[in-house]
């Protein structure tokens, strides 16, 4: 039996492997197959998505808000209150930069899971998959708590259902090619944000802006007193 034929062979049974831990794991919460289980790792990564997706859409409404109000305090020649705002702009984009790098990267691991339950290629897709979830998830760990608990526990479960078919499964996690391709993940992930954010973010005004907006300026709402 090839090693294609091996690995198909476990999508709709149950892991053979018996060990204390395992026993324990089963005892607590029973496993189900393992394509099952890269399923349900899916459905809740996307989940997971559209919460990024809420909560930059309330991060595009308040910077529009702010940037109005930057606006407003140049034409009316208040430069400290211009400078005020467009602090609070720079910070909105700088936490717009991250949700969309995760987003990105997301839904980068979510194709790379689909392609496991298609291909069953553990080492080509799952292991990096992996490695980049849980780096991705750190970088909400103080910004969505909820969120980031959230991936851990996918993260851990997909270690766990390597665990049913590979063993040494944190060497494998640690393999230089693995490493690069979970690297690559968030890079990408990374470059498609900072592409975002450019076409969904007018420019930041200038404080040298005292007079009718030019440049950066142009298309903004001025609000009316």
């Amino acid at each position: 039996m090839s090693g294609f034929e091996k690995w198909a062979a476990q999508w709709n049974k149950n892991p053979r492997r018996n060990t204390i831990g395992k026993k324990f794991r089963e005892f607590v919460s029973p496993p189900g197959p393992i394509k099952q289980q890269i399923i349900s790792a899916v459905y809740k990564i996307t989940n997971q998505i559209n919460r990024l997706d809420y909560s930059m859409a309330k991060l595009q409404s308040y910077d529009k808000q702010l940037f109005e109000k930057t606006v407003n305090s140049l034409i009316e020649g208040d430069k400290t209150k211009a400078a005020m705002f467009a602090g609070e702009l720079a910070e909105i984009r700088k936490m717009a930069k991250i949700i969309l790098t995760v987003r990105y990267a997301l839904e980068k691991v979510k194709i790379r899971l689909e392609t496991a339950v298609i291909v069953g290629d553990m080492h080509a897709n799952l292991a990096p998959a992996v490695v980049a979830l849980k780096q991705v998830a750190g970088y909400l760990k103080g910004m969505m708590p909820d969120v980031f608990t959230e991936l851990m526990e996918v993260d851990e479960t997909l270690q766990l259902t390597m665990m049913q078919t590979v063993a040494a499964v944190p060497d494998m996690l640690n393999t230089n090619v693995v490493s690069e391709e979970a690297a690559k993940i968030l890079k990408d992930a990374s470059l498609v944000a900072e592409q975002r954010i450019k076409q969904q973010f007018p420019d930041i005004p200038s404080l040298d802006s005292v007079s009718a907006p030019t440049g950066g300026l142009a298309g903004a709402t001025v609000e009316e007193k």
